[in-house]
């Protein structure tokens, strides 16, 4: 089960001078002792264990299989409860070679790494969410995984990538059913990185220094009833008591010099002692790391020593023995290391049982060559003088007073002694105050008189002189600054921009540019202060994934305002080019608007910058505009050229692209403006015109002219290619298709027209032909074939259909606007299957006429002559 930090409440302040008393204490001392009594010959055991609970650190237990080390860690662990739940606070976990990173750290979140690509994990459900950890075999993983357990006991927590997960593990009791001296020489690389973040380890021997002992533990775990129950429990809270008691302790100058003297020495005999024999091989490593733990040690030792036999205060020279649970690795006392070593025979069990007892008799003779300089006194600080240094807290007193008082007593803390601790206990009395304090006003903040600018100065320095004055107010501060940037936010999205003042002025008064530089300044002030605050660290409330981003609302209403600032002033400027406004002159009116474009473009920049989407301000703005005097413009375009206005139309698109305009209108819009003015003023055709001309050459050049040269879709296709960016063949299909449906109607019929009315003059101009044709055909007659074929010949029939290109002209025609308007494609193969059928027949009879011509002449040279 984990259980986070949350459960826990702070810890009760205890004097030393009360420790010995304290019901934590007690409960402590009566655990390990029903602890002692059951596991027999393993009090160095429990001695190394205590002191690893009060220091926050971890116990190795080594030794062959059967010696009750997985037994020794469950009645430890198992047994201490949170007071609340009593439940403990465990996890458990045993090594093999297949156990992997997410068995240790948790389980992958597969819905973040589904949705963002990154590797979470629920720390929760693995070592970090336990306050303990119960490694079995450890040793039994493979390397990369010793390595990640390795990171989470020392650091307690899991790096991934930018993002750091804290956990509130604090003590692992781990073991394995190898020997130390055999685990460093076969991988001393690999594992020495690891055996050097254990503060403790043991070794379990297999057997008993005295063996009415063994006799007992039968008796006890057999006989009777069954094997005696563990009564004593010990919560985490009591832990809690006597580890904020372990951070108190003093350790003077001179007791860190013997440290110092100590470790050195030990470092050279035992280097000295690996030369001298080949089989001894030191089971501990001596490094920097080593001498700072000792010192956690060290502290965790003098609370140990105050509330089990008293004594000073402080550590002294008399509490240095006690580091030889850290600096050795320790087990069978050293009087229980002789007897074993009378009877074992096992060569590894021997082996390793001298090693401890050589690094004992080393551990011994190097505390016995330290001096025993004296010691400086406590430093004793008086009670009387400390409360009149000091001013009483008042339940009034404002934020600055509270933080006097708190850098005062912190000065007296630092001094150490009862009256050190005196002051500690008022210190924290003050903080709790000041808190106090803090949270109000930033709840408050914004709600009274005061602006908002002030109570957001006022939270920020508060925050950061809360920060100097202890580290323990950083989730305070933070949590202001999140309270100081949710106030800057929540007055740039309901009280930003003067609007009253705009009204007040008549609103058209007010000039854009002024209006612009005021309202962006002050709302780029606004970003950079709640930038600022980020950067100094702030606690915000979270927010959902799709929430908008924080200042968008203050961006929105300025954008807001701006719009109808610009909308005034460009009003101003249009208004006397507007009336004169033609195609032609359509440039002319940019030239007029060019340096407000500029503006704008800065202004929208501006905007882009604090958040807003990149070009929306300038179409905001211009959009609305420049579409009227587009439509305006092309109301007088000159259409009676189609193709100059594909022309025209690519020619205006650049000059508003010049101006960064090119994108105000989409391309369906573009296209819709140009069908819009095509259908509109497509020239019906006069009277004389509308009338059946005569189906013959003359006819037909009469109606062409009368006609466009090019259809309306050609012109819209050609159009379609300028105002398409990139245009690829779907693409053009698809913005034409989403022109309005009376619009492609007009297109089609008025195409469809145009085409009809001159197939069917051609269709009447071949009919009046073929009749003729035929009948000369039929009589065979060298005449008649050869009037029949001047006739054709003078009749340009055949000259316009396919000399000219006139049928293959309409066919393309036709298919171009069948796939442009799918919507024709029947009508258009209607026609198309005019257009064949009219040239097949004409094609047919001309080549009957020709062939019977040649035949007729081919007679004629053949014939007998005649006398």
């Amino acid at each position: 089960m984990s259980k986070s930090t949350e459960s826990r409440s702070a810890p009760q302040t205890i004097f030393n001078t009360e420790l010995a008393g304290s019901p934590a204490a007690q409960r402590f001392v009566a655990f390990f002792d029903e602890l002692k009594a059951a596991f027999l010959e393993r009090d160095d055991l429990f001695h190394q264990i205590s002191l690893a609970l009060l220091a926050r650190e971890h116990v190795l237990m080594t030794g062959p299989p059967g010696t009750a080390k997985s037994a020794i860690a469950s009645a430890v662990l198992g047994r201490i409860v949170d007071e609340r739940t009593r439940v403990p606070s465990v996890f458990a976990r045993q090594f093999t070679e297949s156990t992997v990173q997410t068995d240790i750290v948790g389980p992958v979140d597969f819905k973040t790494l589904m949705q963002t690509g990154r590797t979470e994990h629920f720390t929760d459900e693995g070592m970090l969410g336990a306050a303990h950890a119960f490694l079995d075999e450890v040793l039994d993983g493979r390397d990369m995984l010793l390595r990640t357990t390795l990171n989470i006991l020392h650091e307690r927590e899991l790096k991934q990538g930018s993002m750091t997960t804290k956990g509130i593990i604090e003590c692992a009791l781990m073991t394995t059913n190898r020997y130390l001296s055999e685990v460093l020489e076969g991988s001393r690389e690999t594992l020495l990185a690891f055996i050097d973040r254990i503060a403790f380890i043991a070794f379990v021997p297999k057997g008993f220094a005295e063996s009415s002992h063994f006799t007992q533990v039968l008796r006890s775990q057999v006989g009777g009833a069954g094997r005696p129950r563990l009564k004593a429990v010990l919560t985490l809270q009591d832990l809690d008591v006597l580890q904020a008691a372990v951070d108190q302790v003093y350790v003077p100058d001179e007791v860190c010099d013997a440290m110092g003297q100590l470790l050195e020495s030990l470092d050279t005999e035992f280097s000295a002692a690996a030369r001298s024999d080949p089989s001894f091989s030191p089971t501990r490593y001596l490094s920097t790391r080593t001498a700072v733990r000792l010192g956690r040690v060290l502290r965790a030792a003098v609370i140990l020593r105050r509330i089990t036999e008293g004594g000073p205060e402080e550590a002294t020279f008399e509490d240095l023995p006690m580091l030889g649970y850290s600096l050795l690795l320790c087990g069978p006392g050293r009087g229980s290391v002789a007897q074993l070593l009378s009877r074992e025979t096992d060569a590894r069990e021997r082996r390793q049982l001298s090693i401890m007892r050589t690094e004992g008799s080393i551990f011994d003779a190097a505390l016995a060559r330290l001096p025993k300089a004296a010691t400086k006194p406590l430093p004793v600080n008086d009670g009387a003088s400390l409360e009149r240094a000091v001013p009483r807290l008042k339940p009034d007193d404002p934020p600055e007073k509270l933080l006097q008082r708190m850098e005062e007593l912190a000065q007296k803390a630092d001094a150490g002694g009862r009256d050190g601790e005196r002051a500690t206990s008022l210190l924290n009395e003050t903080w709790v105050a000041l808190e106090a304090r803090a949270l109000e006003m930033g709840l408050s903040g914004g709600a009274g008189s005061a602006p908002v600018d002030d109570v957001v100065r006022e939270l920020s320095d508060l925050a950061r002189r809360l920060e100097r004055a202890s580290g323990n107010a950083r989730p305070t501060a933070l949590w202001l600054r999140g309270r100081a940037i949710a106030l800057l936010e929540e007055n740039g999205a309901l009280a930003f921009g003067k609007v009253g003042a705009w009204l007040d002025t008549g609103g058209a008064k007010v000039r854009a540019v002024e209006s612009s530089d005021q309202l962006l300044a002050a709302l780029e002030g606004l970003s950079a202060e709640c930038a600022r605050l980020r950067a100094e660290g702030a606690d915000e409330a979270p927010r959902a994934p799709d929430a908008p981003p924080p200042l968008q609302r203050a961006v929105e209403r300025v954008e807001d305002e701006l719009v109808i600032a610009w909308n005034a002033e460009l009003q101003n400027a249009v208004a006397g080019t507007f009336a004169a406004l033609t195609s032609d002159r359509l440039g002319a009116l940019i030239d007029a608007l060019e340096p407000h474009l500029k503006q704008i473009d800065q202004t929208g920049a501006r905007l882009q910058a604090l958040g807003a989407e990149p070009g929306g301000f300038k179409s905001r703005v211009l959009g609305p505009r420049v579409r009227p005097l587009l439509e305006a413009a092309f109301e007088r375009l000159d259409v009676s050229d189609r193709l100059a206005v594909v022309e025209r139309t690519s020619a205006q698109m650049a000059r508003l692209e010049s101006v960064g305009l090119g994108r105000v209108l989409t391309p369906i819009e573009w296209l819709t403006l140009v069908t819009k003015v095509l259908v509109r003023t497509e020239r019906p055709l006069r009277e004389d015109e509308a009338r059946a001309p005569s189906p013959d050459q003359r006819g037909y050049r009469a109606l062409r002219q009368a006609e466009q040269r090019v259809s309306l879709t050609y012109t819209l296709v050609g159009t379609a290619f300028r105002v398409v960016r990139e245009a690829h063949l779907d693409e053009l299909h698809t913005n034409l298709a989403e022109l309005p449906a009376a619009m492609r109607e007009g297109v089609i019929d008025r195409d469809l027209a145009r085409i009809d009315r001159a197939l069917s003059l051609l269709e009447r101009f071949w009919e009046a032909l073929r009749a003729p044709t035929e009948a000369a055909c039929a009589s065979g007659e060298a005449g008649a074939l050869g009037a029949a074929l001047e006739s054709v010949r003078q009749s340009g029939f055949f000259h316009i259909a396919h000399d000219e290109g006139a049928l293959a002209r309409f066919a393309l025609e036709a298919r171009l606007l069948g796939e442009t308007f799918p919507a024709a494609s029947e009508r258009t193969a209607a026609l198309r299957g005019r257009i064949d059928a009219l040239e097949a027949r004409s094609r047919e009879l001309l080549a009957r006429l020709r062939r019977a011509h040649a035949d007729t002449r081919w007679a004629g040279i053949l014939a007998p002559e005649r006398s």
